[in-house]
């Protein structure tokens, strides 16, 4: 976590919902809905059976996965407020919990893949928490090309995403994914602001995706086994 950050911050922006209430959409209107479908991809490709995801937030995969697949799925999340949100969304208390990502006892449920997206960048010591993961185990993680108030980095070509996690994962792929223009990309939102920029050729070519990437934002997604 930054060392600027607290609990606080992030139970308040859970709490709000995110920019524009973004983690509080359906994920198939969310603008992180291409993140999450690569990641369920990898986890499909690799066989997973056992999913742990570190970092659940307000449990928008945990619904995509649970929908699309026979995957049997846990989360954890530092955030109360985000465990709480993401047990409403799926009717589900048992599924998540709260738990510190640095902490032995957060994984201690069966898995053999694990998934952690947007979140290591908010957190210094990114590196001890892979060191929790056992070894062997597959993992699916992302990381952004992009600056926030709350990134205490960010990853600008697959080969800073090697150099830094290479060491503790035996990354097999790196994916570059395009992130929406919109928080909200549902045909109702996107013909909205459509509408409301139709003199704007600069803004209308980031809604439809067209734009240069360096302008819209991309995630680093990578996969791989924890190392020995």
């Amino acid at each position: 976590m930054n060392s600027t950050e607290t609990g606080d911050y992030y139970d308040a922006m859970f709490r709000k919902g995110g920019f524009e209430g973004v983690f509080d959409l359906p994920y198939w209107h969310s603008t992180y809905y291409p993140l999450l479908r690569s990641v369920l991809r990898e986890l499909k490709r690799a066989g997973a059976r056992q999913v742990l995801e570190v970092g659940c937030g307000t449990g928008a995969f945990a619904h995509l996965l649970t929908r699309r697949s026979d995957i049997a799925y846990r989360g954890f999340d530092f955030s109360p407020v985000a465990v709480e949100k993401a047990r409403a969304r799926l009717g589900r208390s048992d599924l998540f919990a709260v738990g510190d990502a640095l902490a032995p006892a957060s994984y201690a449920a069966p898995h053999d893949s694990i998934v952690c997206t947007e979140v290591l960048e908010h957190i210094e010591r990114d590196r001890e928490v892979i060191a929790q993961w056992k070894p062997g185990t597959f993992c699916v993680c992302s990381v952004p090309d992009y600056e926030s108030e709350s990134h205490v980095r960010v990853f600008r070509a697959e080969a800073e995403v090697r150099e830094r996690y290479g060491g503790l994962i035996a990354i097999e792929r790196v994916q570059r994914i395009r992130k929406p223009f919109l928080s909200d990309i549902s045909w109702r939102s996107r013909l909205r602001a459509l509408r409301w920029n139709r003199h704007r050729p600069r803004r209308l070519l980031q809604i439809l995706n067209l734009a240069y990437l360096g302008e819209l934002g991309t995630w680093l997604v990578f996969s791989g086994r924890r190392r020995p």
